[in-house]
């Protein structure tokens, strides 16, 4: 709940109330079926809602940091007066947090509706991973996106490589969701498995996985 100036009245995370703005989050993404039935009309509206909420997070952003540079210029270093006003903003700004909650509502829904990646400037603009979202994203077990039969052999699965075409299965899944083929040498962690099954981007890999 925000009384932030430049607020857009068609966003699709504000909600007018009778006397004060209010942030929305995204509904769950549709089933299948729904998707399927509106996929083309989806297919028009994502890259615009997209467009949308990176502009405006952008927008935020510019104003955020430079109210933050000032509290830094005007108070010690790791003080209570540094960490209370720079409270006070982060939480002034918390539509941005809202935001990330849509772009990656449109993105998850673009990967459902079209096997095109989106162009290079969405990728670029919407990649503001940590390290820690990151590594939430490695933790997805491989074998939930890979099509056909696997077997388990002690702590590994195995079957056949998805990257080469093989009879005897030389593909093999451990213990520490990294994958390996000794047919072609293919390998890595889920972020590369997801990157190369699909062909995209290391960016839209962890998008996907989240």
């Amino acid at each position: 709940m925000e009384n932030t100036s430049n607020h857009n009245n068609s966003y699709d995370w504000i909600h007018l109330g009778k006397t004060l703005r209010f942030y929305r989050y995204p509904s769950r993404i549709p089933s299948d079926e729904i998707i399927e039935t509106f996929k083309d009309n989806l297919k028009d509206i994502i890259q615009p809602k997209l467009k949308e909420a990176l502009k405006r997070r952008k927008e935020l952003k510019v104003v955020r940091d430079r109210k933050l540079k000032v509290v830094r210029a005007k108070t010690e270093r790791d003080s209570i007066d540094e960490y209370f006003w720079s409270l006070l903003i982060f939480h002034e700004f918390s539509e941005a947090y809202v935001i990330e909650k849509w772009i990656d509502y449109w993105l998850n829904l673009w990967y459902k509706v079209s096997p095109q990646s989106l162009p290079q400037r969405f990728i670029k603009n919407s990649n503001t991973f940590d390290e820690w979202t990151i590594q939430q994203a490695r933790n997805v077990p491989i074998e939930k996106f890979y099509e056909g039969r696997l077997r388990r052999s002690g702590a590994r699965l195995s079957g056949l490589c998805p990257f080469h075409e093989e009879r005897t299965p030389s593909f093999f899944i451990f213990s520490d969701n990294h994958f390996h083929c000794y047919g072609c040498q293919a390998h890595g962690d889920v972020i590369d498995f997801v990157m190369k099954t699909k062909g995209i981007s290391f960016t839209e890999a962890v998008r996907y996985l989240l």
